[in-house]
Order: C-alpha cells, then sequence, then structure tokens
C-alpha cells in the first residue's frame, strides 16, 4: 500500500541518517487514550449489536507492553529493525469478541467483510509482524495477545 511504502522510505532516510538506530514496527495499539478497545466498550453501552470487520487478521499490541519491550530492546539489544507486537493473531472480530467476553458484556457481534466499512487507504488482509530479530538476540518476550488485553481491561479505570 501507499502508507506502507512511505513508512518503508522513511525508514530508509533515517537510516541513511544515522545507521546506529532502532526501527520499531507494531501494530493494532491499544491503551490509555482512544483505541479499538474503547470504542467498542462504548458501543456496547449504546447497542445491543455490532457489526466488525473479520477478513483483517493482525496482533493487537498492548502500548504498556510495546514500552517495555522498546525499554529492553535499547539496553539488550543491538541496533536493527524489530517487529514488536503481542504474540498471536486475531481478526477485527475476534478481537471485539473477546473484549466483550472478558467484560462480561453479552453483545452480539456481526462479522462483516472489510469491503462493507471502505477506507480511504486499502488495509491489508494479513498483517501479522515475525518477531525474527528478537528471536535471534534475546528471544521473544512479549506475551499473548489475549494475557495483555486481559490485563489492561483488568487495570483500566473506567
Amino acid at each position: 500500500s501507499v502508507y506502507g511504502l512511505t513508512k518503508l522510505e522513511g525508514e530508509k532516510i533515517a537510516a541513511r541518517i544515522c545507521p546506529r538506530l532502532y526501527i520499531v514496527r507494531t501494530q493494532w495499539l491499544y491503551g490509555h487514550g482512544h483505541n479499538f478497545v474503547q470504542t467498542m466498550l462504548k458501543l456496547a453501552r449504546e447497542r445491543q449489536h455490532v457489526a466488525v470487520v473479520n477478513d483483517q487478521t493482525g496482533s493487537p499490541t498492548y502500548t504498556a507492553d510495546l514500552a517495555a519491550g522498546i525499554i529492553r530492546l535499547v539496553q539488550e539489544c543491538p541496533y536493527g529493525t524489530y517487529h514488536m507486537t503481542n504474540n498471536g493473531a486475531c481478526t477485527w472480530h475476534d478481537f471485539a469478541c473477546q473484549i466483550f467476553k472478558l467484560s462480561g458484556l453479552n453483545i452480539s457481534v456481526q462479522p462483516v467483510l472489510t469491503a462493507e466499512f471502505p477506507r480511504p487507504a486499502a488495509r491489508p488482509s494479513y498483517s501479522v509482524l515475525g518477531h525474527y530479530m528478537l528471536e535471534l538476540t534475546v528471544g521473544d518476550f512479549f506475551r499473548a495477545w489475549e494475557d495483555a488485553l486481559a490485563d489492561y481491561l483488568s487495570n483500566r479505570e473506567y
């Protein structure tokens, strides 16, 4: 996609300017502030039924885990490009279902196709990032996305 290409070009420019750098790639972030989890919880308070995309797969990533991972990265790993996400993968629909389940909410979640929610930029159907460089250096220390989500939901302020 154009979005992905421009990000890659930015990484290349940064590496030419300063070869001693960390590039961190992540995805599907949630944490403090506006995010998918908060949107789903808000919708659950307003309605009994939601429709959520079921043909895009990624790795939900808790920002607290990402921040801790970046600290560990700069303390223990050589410069380079690293993928940092919580482990495992799901669709947005699966993610929403898990949010409602862990929150004890009984809401109907209809799986729909991306085409039913047109966006200005195309989204890849599969965007899971492997942790190859972490595995080669210090090992993959990220926990499963389901565990991170449970932690986030149990510690957030309502």
